[in-house]
């Protein structure tokens, strides 16, 4: 039959919906979708995830407990650890020595995995990997779980379409969760920042290929509609709802390659701004497509907008608070060290809580606009006014009151926090240079920080610690050692025996903590506890290489970590905590360590690591 100019095209969305038995319809709208099997599929994920994080907060909270009961019944004591030194059960050390701590093959954990000179990331832990396992495979199971019995294909295409997009839009919710600096599940389950932002880089992986199978079969009914290419022409020119779609499904991707490891690890700062404008793209899509097609899983992309919003603000908030006051923003001094490091002071507007073993984020918009980069926390101080009141509340007369102002008040509220910063590239670097070409080596200007985030990991229930830091990584124990001497001295903790090794490349990287070791040094009870061991792995000459005291020890060449650990679990107090920060090889050399030794003793390992 001839067909007439003002007939409509054969394609036409008006002229195929028109005919039932026109595969087109499977394109489109809820046609063909498993609507039952989608709801049934999501409540099943949704009660696993509540089923992880509800084991996770029974084996937290009895962790909790037990470490509590620990620190309480040896606290300021040496006689009573004796049964906290050992294993109480078999099962608990076999857990960490092949599945807690081991990673994937053999030792290779946060040291980074390279091809020639490109680096492709770390890889996670044994238990990790079973999680990510778990989650990905899970997903994929409720991705095939369609009604595959259907006469007709395209339907069964249609019924993939729908799930793909619901299990997107589901996990669309972990993936932002995940990812939040404030994301609620850290305090609750004392689980790193590092490990969510492991599982959030995993989630949105499932996300992108879900949404990517969406649009595929989406594309592949509106194709075989026998319209061909001029058919999805149409309809991404026509139709808002699959523009947006499309858009989302464009925007997931580019997440995706710009988030690569080479990638965003080459081009820190522009990887950040770059994702930031693809997470707003890509949730807007998705969320104007699901409206303007009125489908169920709307909420769920409100809930997960809602909580980047949410996000945003209380950060917005944390940092109004503590650095912006009428006289202006947080003083920021910025002092150049050798071996290209820089010492950072930052003087608060407005006192702020510290935590041992916590870090910042912090921002100088002279030099790094409003990007922010994470240190650690190496020392906290309160203002003098704030000591002086304390020491009048107690009814102090003047002559006995204390001049110093941090180390043993460390339930005061800070004002002013230090920080060390290795040059690296980007931020880190522009810091260095700029404070570099002052006359005297010192930048003075603005900023904030952001925090304190982490330091979740509590020390005070084990009698003995062994703390290993690797270059800039002693920023991350300073403030441990200082409130683990301060407990011991006060007999408020159960700390006898505190260890640190720092191992650095030459002497002149001591200078990067100077002022706040040597205040250590000069703590009530240090020499009692506190063993410092610093391994010099390139010294100029020997003649450097002088130990002031018994307990300060200087060594040329690189630490045998494995000999520290059987020393000092044969010679321990109580129960050992083995913490390390440094470089991805250094950490996996003290965690195989660990490893070997964990079923002669009560060890726990803790590890601080900004795999970002």
């Amino acid at each position: 039959m001839e067909s007439h100019p003002q007939d409509p095209p054969r394609w036409s969305l008006s002229a195929l919906s028109k005919r039932s038995s026109d595969p087109f319809r499977f394109a489109s709208g809820l046609t063909g979708v498993d609507q039952t099997g989608n709801f049934l599929w999501t409540d099943v994920l949704l009660v696993t995830f509540g089923c992880i994080v509800a084991l996770t907060l029974l084996v937290r909270f009895a962790r909790m407990y037990n470490n509590h009961i620990r620190h309480v019944s040896v606290m300021g004591t040496q006689h009573k650890q004796a049964y906290w030194r050992h294993n109480q059960t078999q099962i608990v050390p076999w857990l960490k020595q092949h599945f807690i701590y081991a990673p994937i093959f053999n030792k290779k954990k946060n040291d980074e995995i390279k091809l020639g000179t490109i680096g492709l990331g770390t890889l996670p832990s044994r238990f990790h990997l079973v999680l990510i396992l778990i989650y990905t495979f899970s997903n994929v199971a409720y991705c095939l779980a369609l009604p595959w019995g259907r006469a007709n294909s395209a339907s069964v295409a249609a019924a993939l379409r729908g799930r793909s997009g619901t299990l997107a839009a589901l996990n669309l919710i972990p993936t932002i969760l995940f990812a939040l600096r404030n994301n609620p599940l850290i305090w609750m389950l004392h689980v790193s920042y590092d490990t969510f932002n492991l599982l959030h880089r995993w989630a949105a992986r499932i996300v992108i290929v879900e949404s990517v199978v969406h649009t595929l079969c989406w594309l592949l009914n509106t194709y075989n509609a026998g319209t061909k290419w001029a058919g999805v022409r149409e309809l991404l020119g026509t139709t808002p709802s699959y523009q947006w779609g499309t858009l989302g499904t464009v925007a997931f991707v580019v997440l995706g390659v710009q988030a690569w490891s080479p990638v965003r690890h080459a081009f820190y700062e522009t990887f950040l701004n770059v994702h930031r404008l693809m997470v707003v793209c890509s949730i807007v899509g998705l969320y104007l497509h699901i409206d303007l097609h009125q489908l169920p899983q709307l909420p769920w992309v409100k809930l997960a907008f809602s909580l980047w919003i949410c996000e945003w603000i209380f950060r917005t908030w944390k940092l109004v608070r503590y650095n912006v006051s009428v006289r202006g923003l947080s003083k920021v001094t910025i002092e150049a060290m050798p071996s290209e490091a820089v010492r950072v002071t930052i003087d608060l507007v407005r006192p702020w809580y510290h935590r041992p073993g916590s870090h910042v984020h912090l921002y100088v918009p002279s030099i790094g606009g409003w990007s922010s980069h994470p240190f650690s926390v190496a020392w906290a101080t309160p203002s003098a006014a704030q000591v002086d009141f304390e020491d009048e509340k107690l009814g102090l007369p003047t002559t006995e009151r204390s001049n110093d102002t941090d180390l043993t008040r460390p339930h005061l509220p800070m004002r002013s926090i230090g920080l060390v910063c290795r040059a690296r590239e980007g931020f880190t670097r522009s810091m260095y240079d700029r404070a570099c070409k002052q006359p005297n080596g010192i930048l003075t200007t603005t900023g904030m920080i952001e925090g304190p985030y982490g330091g979740h990991e509590s020390l005070d229930s084990y009698g003995t610690v062994i703390l290993f830091a690797a270059g800039v990584g002693i920023t991350h124990q300073t403030s441990y050692v200082r409130h683990l001497v301060a407990g011991y001295h006060a007999g408020s903790l159960a700390a006898r025996k505190v260890v640190l090794v720092w191992t650095i490349p030459s002497t002149e990287c001591l200078e990067w903590v100077r002022p706040w070791m040597d205040e250590i040094l000069r703590m009530p009870g240090r020499r009692e506890c506190l063993r410092i061991l610093l391994f010099i792995t390139r010294p100029r000459n020997h003649a450097e290489i002088n130990s002031s005291s018994g307990s300060v020890q200087m060594f040329p060449g690189r630490c045998d970590v494995q000999t520290i650990v059987d020393r000092e679990i044969e010679e321990r107090t109580g129960a050992v905590a083995v913490t390390v920060c440094g470089a991805g090889a250094f950490s996996d050399g003290v965690r195989e360590a660990v490893r070997k030794r964990v079923d002669e003793g009560s060890i726990d390992y803790i590890e601080e690591a900004f795999t970002y």
